[in-house]
């Protein structure tokens, strides 16, 4: 079995408490959701992007016309007041979007980059500005943004958790980046969310937090391929 993996070429958390707030360069990506002080309900979202160069050099140079899975993997680097289950989902974003250079601590806010709001803040692009055909986002009608994903079932990744289960998230998205190789639909990354029936409500109140592409320790995302590589000789054995 051969398995190959590559990193990120950026990441980061859209918040809807700070949404023109951009957090590029943090070191953790963040999924919760959660009630503030003023008895609003408030969520976080991840994207995450990898070079298409090298999915198509893994695609076209390695994996060579086998059957292939991929895998998107993410370091859990904290959990709070998690319920006993829960599902997290993954969709392939439908709209290109910018880094910036913010963190989430800085004061003033960096802006110049995507948050909640803003794919793309110094051309002036929000998530709502042009919504494709088969795309969608979710999110209250007064603080629009959050993000633009897919809709299709095939591109869809869901991970269940249970008690006491492994927390690290491990989505197969085989589909999205088949998709991604064959031109099907644009390589614009992730977008890794809680339910919709979960998000912005009272039901739940709970934050995951993921180690990003920008971490300084040894767990960052990947994306992973595996594919079968072995060889046989059917010569005789006699």
């Amino acid at each position: 079995m051969a398995i190959y993996k590559i990193f990120p070429e950026k990441s980061a958390t859209l918040y809807s408490y700070y949404p023109t707030t951009n957090t590029g360069l943090d070191e953790i990506l963040e999924l919760s959701t959660s009630e503030t002080i003023e008895g609003t309900y408030e969520v976080a979202r991840s994207i995450i992007k990898f070079p298409q160069s090298e999915i198509l050099d893994i695609i076209n140079n390695k994996v060579n016309g086998a059957s292939y899975s991929a895998s998107l993997r993410l370091s859990l680097a904290n959990a709070s007041q998690i319920p006993l289950d829960y599902t997290i989902f993954c969709h392939p974003l439908s709209a290109d979007w910018n880094i910036g250079s913010g963190r989430s601590g800085d004061s003033p806010a960096i802006t110049d980059g995507v948050s909640w709001k803003w794919k793309n803040y110094l051309s002036g692009s929000t998530w709502t500005s042009s919504i494709p055909t088969g795309a969608t986002g979710s999110y209250p009608t007064t603080n629009p943004g959050g993000g633009l994903w897919w809709t299709g079932s095939s591109y869809i990744a869901t991970q269940s958790f249970v008690h006491n289960s492994s927390l690290d998230a491990i989505l197969k998205v085989t589909n999205t980046v088949t998709a991604w190789s064959g031109s099907t639909i644009s390589n614009y990354g992730f977008i890794l969310k809680n339910s919709n029936n979960i998000e912005f409500t009272t039901s739940s109140a709970f934050n995951l937090k993921y180690f990003s592409g920008n971490t300084h320790t040894i767990y960052p995302p990947c994306l992973e391929f595996r594919w079968d590589d072995s060889s046989y000789n059917t010569g005789s054995l006699l």
